[in-house]
């Protein structure tokens, strides 16, 4: 019979089925074939519609299957692609952490090594200073010790270091006129010789203004109206 060329059991043991017959997974497919035929509802027409039926709607329910795996396979992949995604987003973050803070670390060291430089730097421009200061104090000695020699009764006076009295000059802060004026008063009221009045100054002065007045003839470096 045409309606069982190609049959699968499963097909014809649903055919059976709707035939009214009851049938097990143990009826071989011979064995379904005999009771479709015998039963009393097989209409050869109506058994081939159905048997259609039953084989499109197995069909449709695989191909359902198909789509529904191939779907899921997609989102499968989806999921796989988007944990990549946030992987490599999480190495990419990662490696800039990684950059900014050996960045950080390089500025750090190269501020520390600037500050260094600039403390030395501060160093050498005091330790210049003072020998500046000191040449100048040998300076104004010198004159002093001359002129007694020649009978100038000028008595010297005990230094006082006026930079105890007062800051540094700031070019930034300060006026250069008042504050030579403070300067001028405090120095007579400490009874600072005015001889030696360039010598106190000097230590007040920043490093480059000092080592200009230093490098001026012993005359008019000891000389306060002078500088």
């Amino acid at each position: 019979m045409s309606i069982f060329a190609g049959a699968r059991k499963c097909n014809l043991k649903i055919l059976a089925e709707e035939l009214g017959e009851t049938v097990n997974d143990s009826h071989k497919l011979k064995d379904l074939k005999k009771i479709i035929l015998a039963s009393k509802e097989y209409d050869e027409e109506s058994a081939k519609e159905w048997m259609n039926m039953i084989v499109n709607e197995r069909k449709e329910r695989e191909e359902n299957e198909i789509r529904k795996e191939e779907i899921a396979e997609q989102k499968r992949q989806e999921v796989i692609a988007e944990q990549k995604r946030q992987e490599e987003i999480a190495e990419r973050r990662r490696q800039d952490e990684i950059q900014i803070a050996e960045q950080k670390r390089q500025e750090e060291i190269e501020l520390r090594k600037l500050e260094y430089e600039e403390q030395k730097r501060k160093d050498e421009m005091e330790f210049e200073l003072q020998k500046i200061c000191l040449g100048a104090e040998g300076r104004s000695l010198n004159s002093n010790s001359v002129a007694n020699k020649n009978g100038n009764s000028t008595q010297i006076k005990p230094r006082l270091e006026i930079h105890h009295l007062m800051q540094k000059f700031n070019s930034d802060e300060n006026d250069i006129s008042l504050y030579l004026i403070m300067f001028e008063r405090l120095a007579k009221q400490a009874e600072i010789l005015e001889n030696t009045w360039v010598t106190h100054l000097l230590g007040s002065l920043p490093y480059d203004v000092a080592q200009l007045i230093a490098r001026e003839p012993d005359e008019i470096a000891n000389d306060y109206g002078e500088v």
